[in-house]
């Protein structure tokens, strides 16, 4: 899709290469997509090793004069970079993680084993290389101080409009919020320290094996060190802006979560995973979530089906269309115009506004990507959902 610092889909790929899995077995898709994820994880270190040669040799066809104006020792300031993509490597071969798969690996040893160790030859695709990247954003966003001013704009507008119209203590339990395309599950995570039972929804295993790290293997707050900034050069304020540490997470769910706290995840394709739950939810919280259809028809009418009557659903984002520019692959994208008429077939629209957000941005850059975002909480009627889409998958 276009843009850099806004979700990607994972499921296309330009990679040749196999992992070695039994082309016999029902789940080898799988197997290999979830493969294909770790693997681009664990090459990082050579995706980015291919750019520092690039900005290498940039800096070495500067002649002496311009050299002299820049001030700048070529040496250290490779090195410098180098470091910091080491520490990054580090950090990312910490995610695979066979428990994350939805599909069967072998046992512990063989299922490790595959995980860990790249294939001789195998070919990253670039459309994950460039996750893996969008991954360590994600992670600011989400899990580091740095992303406060960007969950404030996005979450915090979700947050409030669940408190306002579904309190936690109002149903004498916990009320079910189902967060899709939860990203790293800040959001979830939040509603239930609030006294929610919430479901984080995800379909990217980038995303998936990164919840992992921080919601089971975070010790405490700030235990990792990610330079998330490191190779990009462009936009910069400061000569050293891009070689900043971020520490992550800013608070350790492991810590923060009470045992009998009410978080999970639940990995596959949204409609997949939930057009069987009927009236299973009592709120909705989609945080740019809508555009991510194919169909958008098809998402307003399952969330329809799984949103109990009288329950509420709150949104924000903008309508830039997940699969727009994506070749070979249907996408209806139709203005707020268009979409509103068919969330009002099942919902009371009790408030709606337009807000701006901003999404993996970079605080102290000179750009951003910023959003006008469609904001709504609405009530569930008593229609029920009915119709429905040919297969989009």
């Amino acid at each position: 899709m276009a843009g850099d610092g806004y979700p990607e889909s994972d499921d296309e790929t330009d990679s040749d290469e196999t992992p070695h899995v039994s082309g016999g077995d029902p789940d080898s898709a799988e197997q290999q997509h979830f493969l294909e994820v770790c693997y681009s994880f664990l090459e990082y270190g050579t995706d980015a090793f291919h750019d520092l040669g690039r900005m290498q040799e940039t800096v070495q066809s500067l002649d002496k004069e311009d050299m002299a104006m820049w001030k700048v020792p070529p040496v250290p300031w490779y090195t410098e970079i180098q470091r910091r993509v080491q520490v990054n490597l580090e950090f990312l071969r910490m995610l695979p993680n066979p428990e994350v798969c939805g599909a069967d690996l072998g046992n512990d040893e063989d299922a490790w084993k595959l995980v860990s160790t790249v294939p001789a030859g195998h070919r990253v695709a670039s459309r994950n290389s460039s996750k893996v990247r969008s991954t360590l954003r994600q992670f600011v966003r989400d899990w580091a101080k740095e992303g406060h001013a960007e969950r404030m704009a996005s979450y915090n507008p979700l947050i409030s409009a669940l408190l306002k119209h579904l309190p936690p203590k109002g149903l004498g339990r916990a009320p079910s919020v189902l967060v899709p395309g939860c990203g790293l599950a800040r959001l979830p995570f939040d509603l239930v320290r609030l006294g929610y039972a919430a479901q984080g929804n995800e379909f990217s295993y980038h995303m998936l094996l990164g919840t992992h790290l921080i919601l089971n293997r975070s010790e405490k707050a700030e235990c990792f060190n990610i330079f998330p900034f490191a190779l990009t050069l462009a936009n910069r304020k400061g000569r050293w802006d891009h070689l900043r540490c971020v520490q992550i997470p800013d608070v350790c769910p492991m810590l923060a979560l009470d045992p009998s706290a009410q978080l999970s995840m639940a990995a596959g394709e949204f409609v997949e995973v939930y057009k069987r739950q009927e009236a299973a939810w009592d709120a909705m919280a989609t945080c740019f979530f809508l555009d991510t259809a194919k169909n958008v028809f098809l998402y307003i009418r399952t969330i329809a089906h799984i949103v109990r009557r009288d329950g509420i659903w709150t949104n924000i984002g903008p309508l830039l269309y997940h699969y727009a520019d994506v070749p070979n692959e249907m996408s209806i994208e139709l203005s707020w115009e268009e979409v509103r008429p068919y969330v009002c077939k099942y919902f009371d629209i009790l408030e709606e506004e337009s807000r701006v957000a901003r999404y993996t941005g970079n605080a102290e850059g000179l750009s951003s990507n910023r959003y006008n975002c469609i904001f709504f909480v609405a009530k569930r009627n008593g229609k029920p959902a009915e119709g429905h889409s040919n297969p989009v998958f």
